[in-house]
């Protein structure tokens, strides 16, 4: 086994996934890849802000592709929309597709309940 050494500490980046998803509820039954998903997702927010790409109503969004989703998470296409499903039907996105397998995502907040 390889340990960090002082300089390598940072070499890695990461992808956040909030506690929230783990510890209240709608959200404790979810699937462990659809929670993942949402990760990738807010970590896409960084790209929104330097886009510009925000609506009328100051909310930001993403583009994220079934084919770029399917290749982020190494699965099908139907397990690729079953996770984009879940996070709709626990209000964790609203999507609006654009065509060609491309959507415009809006994140949401996980509420605690």
């Amino acid at each position: 086994m390889d340990y960090f050494y002082e300089h390598e500490s940072e070499l890695f980046t990461f992808y956040r996934v909030p506690k929230v998803l783990f510890t209240e509820e709608p959200f404790k039954n979810m699937n462990c890849e659809a929670k993942l998903l949402y990760g990738l997702l807010l970590d896409k927010m960084g790209l929104s802000r330097k886009s510009g790409w925000f609506d009328k109503q100051g909310r930001a969004f993403v583009y994220y592709g079934i084919n770029r989703i399917m290749e982020d998470l190494g699965c099908a296409h139907s397990k690729a929309e079953k996770l984009l499903s879940e996070l709709e039907q626990a209000g964790l996105l609203r999507r609006k597709r654009q065509g060609l397998g491309l959507s415009l995502i809006h994140i949401s907040e996980p509420t605690r309940h």
